[in-house]
């Protein structure tokens, strides 16, 4: 499982987190039937595997902030892959996939991109490239949500997600820019920071899964 492996162990005490928060408010969304928030287990490419069995982890979809019809987020708050992406899919919720699965196309995942270099650069316009960046972007390659159609762990009814998603990594290069006056420790000298430019993906790298669960019912016993 490469990179998930290392991240599942790390995470294992914020499990929580997600369940805590408020429902997400959709009622005047374009994704309406898409969106909410989602108890999932992971699992390998063909279903043979289980990595993650209903630990309490969410993935939560909502709209864009274009609220667009088949535009989403698609979050995992940072547990897990972590994932923080926009999604465009064709079809609808009850059978739908990314537009497109050419890397050049899909948009970025933000929790890799905002993972920068470590060295710190001495100036603006600077490149850095970093050759093992995980999860830079994702696709999903099917999926759907049917109403009613899952039994919980606690028994109760709810709504069921099916996914297979790709995650592409690679080569991530940054580049430095000065930071802004207001934005410095000292005002008066000068401070750069990275920022993503460009990615290669690598083959070996890419990693498919299989997302599977039900929507949150807010029943300890389905937790």
């Amino acid at each position: 499982m490469k990179k998930l492996a290392y991240i599942i162990s790390a995470v294992c005490l914020l499990c929580m987190f997600t369940s805590c928060q408020e429902e997400l408010d959709n009622w005047y969304s374009e994704t309406f039937e898409y969106s909410g928030r989602f108890v999932f287990k992971l699992m390998s490419e063909d279903m043979s595997d289980t990595y993650i069995d209903y630990e309490g982890y969410e993935i939560q979809i909502y709209n864009t902030a274009e609220n667009i019809q088949n535009n989403v987020w698609i979050d995992d708050h940072g547990l897990i892959f972590p994932l923080k992406s926009k999604f465009v899919f064709t079809g609808n919720a009850s059978s739908f996939k990314s537009v497109t699965e050419d890397f050049a196309q899909l948009p970025e995942n933000i929790h890799s991109t905002e993972d920068v270099p470590s060295v710190v650069p001495t100036a603006a316009g600077q490149t850095y490239t970093e050759e093992e960046q995980w999860y830079i972007k994702a696709a999903i390659l099917e999926g759907k949500i049917l109403p009613k159609a899952a039994t919980t762990p606690g028994g109760n009814q709810a709504d069921s997600i099916y996914m297979k998603i790709r995650l592409y990594s690679g080569a991530a290069t940054f580049t430095s820019y000065e930071v802004p006056v207001a934005l410095r420790a000292d005002p008066e000298v000068p401070e750069y920071a990275w920022k993503f430019t460009s990615a290669v993906p690598n083959p070996e790298m890419e990693e498919t899964y299989v997302i599977g669960g039900y929507r949150y019912t807010g029943m300890p016993e389905d937790m």
